[in-house]
Formats: structure tokens, C-alpha cells, sequence
């Protein structure tokens, strides 16, 4: 059985804010493989001084801040280090929302997504209390669909972004599930 991520582990840890180009790294491992378009705010996870991980938040999708009524933050990457316990994430989760509390106040919501097609359920966010708001495609009149190269495999979110020789396939977007926290709730741990 795994190791568990308890105070032993807690003691040794803490975060740091840190230039999005020092958790390359990790961008890298993180399934999506790539930085968010436009970073707010980039914590590294050291245990023993040593980066073990990150937490990246960016600016959410345009219409995030008038669905929840003030300035949001989107939770776009979340990556640990296989070594560190499982149930480290939400403790990450935790101590970046403190640090958002106390050195960004004019922040009042985090969102965050959890893709199915990857396997993601979003049972870091629910540990960590956030809220479950439905998801992403719901009462949209068209599914989205994303584009993909046959011949190479490549998935495209546009298809203007294709090559000109791609053979088009598309297939149908999976919707994400999608969770918020709002700054202000007292007597919860993030």
C-alpha cells in the first residue's frame, strides 16, 4: 500500500511562489504537456527545499468571472512527483488558497476542471470542498468537437489550426466536470 501523506510528510513541505519558468519540469510531465496561455500566479511544492511539484493558476475562460460574480482564478496545473504521497494534492490545494487568501484578496473564486477523457473525476477538489457546478457543456445547443490529424494522431481544438494537407477527423469533445471555491467561506479548509 502506498505511503500516506501525514504530518510526518506535512512538516518536511511547504510552497513558494516561483517564475513559471522554474516548473518547466513539471509542465512538462503534466499530462497536458504544456503552460497555460496567460499565468497568474505559480507556486512550487518543495519537501526538504527540494521541488516536488507545482500549482499553476491562469486566467479562467471569458465568461467564468460574470457566472460567478467577481474576479476568478482559474487552477490550471496541478502536478506532484510520483514519490510524494497520493493525498498530497489536496493538502497542495490548501496551502494555495491560503496563499491566495492572504496575498491576492481581490481574488473571490478559484475554478477548476476535471476531464473524464484522462480519468479525472475531480476527487481532489470534492476532498478539498469545493464546489461541484455541473459541467461544461451543459445547455449547449452543438457539441463541441475537436479535431484530429489521422494521419498523425495530433488533436487540434480548431480546426484553422490544421495543417493544410491534414486529414480531418473529428470527434466529439468529452464536457468536464467542472468545481469552484469561493474565497470567502469561512471555517473550511480549502
Amino acid at each position: 500500500m502506498k505511503e500516506v501523506f501525514d504530518r510526518r510528510w506535512r512538516d518536511r513541505c511547504r510552497i513558494e511562489q516561483v517564475g513559471i519558468k522554474d516548473l518547466d519540469r513539471f509542465i512538462r510531465s503534466h499530462y497536458l504537456g504544456k503552460r497555460p496561455a496567460i499565468v497568474l500566479l505559480s507556486l512550487a511544492m518543495l519537501c526538504d527545499d527540494e521541488p516536488v511539484g507545482c500549482i499553476v493558476f491562469s486566467a479562467p475562460p471569458r465568461e467564468i468571472e460574470k457566472r460567478y460574480g467577481g474576479t476568478t482564478w482559474e487552477l490550471a496545473r496541478l502536478y506532484l512527483i510520483d514519490e510524494i504521497p497520493r493525498n498530497a494534492e489536496s493538502w497542495l490545494i490548501s496551502k494555495a488558497c491560503r496563499w491566495i487568501r492572504v496575498h491576492r484578496r481581490e481574488v473571490r473564486y478559484l475554478v477548476s476542471y476535471a476531464d473524464p477523457s484522462v480519468g479525472h473525476q475531480g476527487t481532489i477538489y470534492e476532498a478539498s470542498n469545493w464546489i461541484d457546478d455541473g459541467r461544461t457543456d451543459e445547455g449547449r445547443k452543438t457539441p463541441r468537437c475537436d479535431y484530429y490529424d489521422a494521419r498523425t494522431g495530433k488533436k487540434y481544438g480548431r480546426r484553422g489550426n490544421m495543417p493544410d494537407d491534414a486529414i480531418v477527423e473529428r470527434r466529439p469533445r468529452i464536457s468536464k466536470r467542472r468545481f469552484f471555491y469561493p474565497m470567502n467561506r469561512k471555517g473550511l479548509a480549502c
